[in-house]
């Protein structure tokens, strides 16, 4: 009997410690698995990611969850997962994790891994639109963030909050003061400043954004002087000073092009830091596979090859579409600084007793087409071509169309009331450009053209 009893015993400890040794199996199989997830995410291999997070978790569902440190590799899993997934725009989804991870990392009072936790969520709520509850998170993870004094993570976060939650999101005040606020904690104030710029542009108070832009391009990163030649570009276009417009036009265009180039760098570096990760898993067993390791190394500087030579032929596309839209540009400034247009422009904002004071010459309407026929590949000369019988004041309408101004004001310019100038369209169409034969309008006709 005490024979039975000591064998039940033992079978029982027996099978206790089985249960034990497998449950630290697989907790070790998950972290194994979360760690090259975190490869992978390191090389914005996403997908791959994504997959490896998912079977640490479906791994870690056979251990024993009060455990702290089971607690914590799930609460990472769950954020890391919840990241990519919201890459990968199942943002529903990843906001579950993060709330899930959020939770866990309060339970463990772990303040570095809640602080990450909880700028994910802000990332995910802001993107489905919750701006208070993503400030919320964004607050809390700075709190966090200066008690643990890491000065990085409020940099990013302070710059997330700033652009991506409140510029972003239609709070131009807000960005202003969050971005202010970011001052004092030695932010990269070329950042703050263009986010500030951006906000006062928007707010329509042009002169406080140009000053705010113009301490935005002292920066040594080629994007942020990008967007801040850009918003200047604008403001200058709106108030008419066509010359700064078209210098901070160019310079936007040479800070793309570099910023174009550190992207192309970066990628580059992305591919050759994937390619050494691969290397390293199969030179493990170089000794007996160095025929195929050959063969694969062969086959990657071929990729990197490839890559680099359609990175060239882009670089080059580029600068050819620069360099057209730029001479584009250059036209329709000039355009603008036409008798005619200016005249149609101010008509088209307001007919009062001043704008129908106006008198238009005929080297202006001469200029006025030919900077149309410029713009628009020989639109005069494709209409004659197709449309002989067409006159000089016929061409005049069909312009003015072209560039889409109404019929009240093409009425005004050519000194027609509106009703006698749709009696001469409406002639234009069915006596010279087959109107009985055409279904189309007279618009539709001329913007196809």
């Amino acid at each position: 009997m005490k024979s039975n009893y000591l064998n039940l015993i033992l079978l029982l400890l027996c099978f206790s410690l089985s249960a034990c040794h497998r449950s630290e199996h697989y907790y070790e199989e998950a972290e194994a698995l979360f760690q090259k997830g975190l490869e992978f995410r390191t090389v914005k291999n996403t997908e791959a990611a994504a997959v490896s997070f998912s079977q640490a978790l479906l791994t870690l569902n056979h251990c024993d969850t009060s455990k702290i440190e089971v607690k914590r590799l799930l609460g990472q899993l769950d954020d890391n997962l919840g990241a990519m997934y919201w890459k990968h725009g199942l943002k529903d989804d990843a906001l579950v994790l993060h709330q899930d991870a959020v939770k866990l990392f309060r339970q463990l009072d772990d303040q570095p891994l809640l602080m990450k936790a909880l700028r994910n969520m802000g990332r995910v709520t802001s993107s489905l639109g919750r701006i208070e509850d993503a400030g919320n998170n964004y607050r809390e993870a700075l709190q966090i963030a200066k008690a643990l004094d890491d000065n990085d993570f409020i940099n990013e976060t302070y710059m997330e909050m700033a652009h991506d939650l409140y510029l972003e999101g239609g709070e131009y005040e807000k960005a202003i003061e969050t971005a202010t606020e970011a001052f004092s904690e030695k932010v990269d104030t070329c950042f703050c400043h263009l986010v500030i710029g951006l906000a006062y542009y928007y707010l329509e108070d042009n002169e406080s954004a140009l000053q705010h832009l113009e301490n935005a391009i002292q920066s040594k990163k080629a994007s942020l002087r990008m967007s801040a030649y850009q918003g200047m570009y604008y403001i200058h276009l709106a108030n008419d000073d066509y010359e700064d417009a078209l210098e901070a036009h160019e310079l936007y265009d040479e800070n793309m092009i570099q910023a174009d180039k550190e992207l192309n760098t970066r990628e580059m570096q992305r591919i050759k830091s994937d390619y050494d990760l691969q290397l390293q898993k199969y030179s493990i067993q170089a000794e007996q596979r160095i025929k195929s390791l050959r063969l694969y190394i062969l086959l990657g500087l071929l990729a990197v090859a490839f890559v680099v030579t359609l990175l060239l032929m882009r670089q080059r596309s580029l600068k050819e579409r620069l360099r057209t839209e730029e001479a584009k540009n250059q036209l329709e400034v000039a355009l603008k600084k036409n008798k005619v247009y200016i005249t149609a422009l101010a008509l088209t904002e307001q007919i009062t007793a001043s704008t129908l004071e106006f008198e238009l010459k005929e080297n202006d309407w001469d200029d006025f087409m030919e900077l149309v026929d410029v713009v628009y590949g020989d639109f005069t000369k494709k209409l004659l071509a197709k449309y002989p019988t067409l006159t000089k004041g016929d061409l005049q309408i069909c312009c003015l169309t072209k560039q889409g101004f109404s019929n009240q004001v093409i009425s005004i310019l050519m000194n027609q009331q509106t009703a006698s100038y749709a009696r001469r369209k409406s002639r234009i169409k069915q006596e010279k450009m087959n109107g009985l034969e055409d279904d189309r309008s007279f618009e539709e006709i001329i913007n196809e053209i």
